[in-house]
């Protein structure tokens, strides 16, 4: 793909989108794209986390900005004809080729399976792919991820999962309202590339990195550093750091790999991944492990209590998957674009920062 195209990012002021930002900008793997980069951001956006990737990156304060072909443009995604008429005033008014390649990264971010049911990826999305046949863009990439994939095999049974692992017909009582919103999202990609759109997918696992701590991709860090996670189960899932997902993002879109690619470093159970976590971060308090055998078997006994306010949502069907699958994602198809960094690494690198600025 030719790096002199004008690119449209979504969600550059947020943890992933940060960090592909800095891959486009060399900064990370690969080199710079050298056409114009146009972020979208809202009026109202902080530019913290940007800050912080630079900071992060032992960059100079406002590093980003001061490249010339870097342009932060202030527009509402949740409508696809507004933002089309911003991109081309803006364009016009300072000379350089509408986008022809979108990097959509922004997504509102809650695993919780009383996430409600409004969540906007799926209109989000719908958008930006309008978005992209009014500009006649020659790719977009789409952010999906691991809550989209789903295995055969009963819960609490390992089960190793890849790429095709596509079933957006579950049954919705079985899937968080995030997992529903990312799979209809998904959807709607594949429908525009066989309306002949070229696109790229990419699915990460849980990624970990820096950022604000009343941000939600902070969330497990921040309830460890608070001292607000006292349990952990046996139940697993994927992780990676957030800069392995930025290059295979940025490296998928260059090749203009359809895929669905799997950005998965490592496969580590919860109680695992959260002792890492809290060791890095400062954590002294012991975290209680739950076992599936026998927590699984009660609180399917209790299931009952579903419809209660306030508790209820612990007894649910989602909350059991959440807590006790364990599944293992197979990440090779990333790991060819991209060598994933070791999670110890990761862990150490970003809880050591974490600890430094959020005193």
């Amino acid at each position: 793909m030719d790096s002199k195209d004008t690119l449209f990012i979504t969600g550059s002021t947020g943890q992933l989108g940060s960090f592909i930002l800095a891959e486009l900008l060399g900064f990370l793997e690969c080199e710079g794209h050298t056409g114009a980069i146009l972020c979208a951001k809202r009026g109202s956006s902080s530019m913290r986390q940007i800050e912080m990737t630079e900071d992060f990156l032992n960059l100079d304060s406002k590093q980003f900005s001061l490249f010339h072909n870097l342009h932060w443009i202030d527009c509402d995604l949740g409508d696809g004809h507004f933002t089309f008429d911003v991109i081309m005033d803006y364009c016009a008014v300072h000379d350089f080729a509408p986008p022809k390649e979108i990097i959509h990264a922004a997504a509102a971010i809650n695993i919780s399976p009383s996430t409600s049911a409004n969540t906007p990826n799926e209109q989000l999305t719908d958008q930006m792919l309008l978005l992209g046949e009014l500009l006649k863009i020659n790719h977009f990439t789409h952010i999906s991820s691991i809550a989209v994939m789903g295995g055969t095999a009963p819960l609490g049974e390992q089960e190793w999962i890849g790429p095709a692992n596509f079933h957006p017909n579950r049954s919705a009582a079985f899937l968080s309202n995030y997992a529903i919103g990312k799979i209809a999202s998904e959807l709607r990609v594949w429908k525009a590339q066989a309306e002949g759109m070229s696109i790229s997918i990419i699915r990460p696992g849980v990624i970990l990195g820096i950022g604000p701590k009343e941000r939600p991709p902070q969330e497990l860090w921040a309830r460890l550093q608070d001292g607000k996670m006292p349990i952990a189960t046996d139940g697993s899932t994927g992780i990676v750091d957030v800069r392995d997902v930025a290059s295979i993002t940025v490296a998928a879109h260059r090749e203009r790999i359809v895929g669905p690619i799997i950005a998965v470093a490592e496969n580590a159970s919860f109680y695992e991944l959260l002792d890492k976590l809290g060791a890095a971060i400062g954590h002294s308090k012991k975290i209680k492990r739950l076992n599936a055998e026998p927590w699984l078997d009660r609180m399917r006994d209790f299931a009952f209590l579903h419809r209660l306010p306030f508790i209820g949502k612990f007894f649910t069907p989602q909350m059991r998957i959440m807590l006790f699958s364990k599944t293992q994602y197979d990440g090779s198809s990333g790991a060819e674009l991209h060598q994933y960094r070791a999670m110890d690494e990761t862990t150490s690198q970003f809880g050591l920062y974490l600890r430094q600025v959020w005193r």
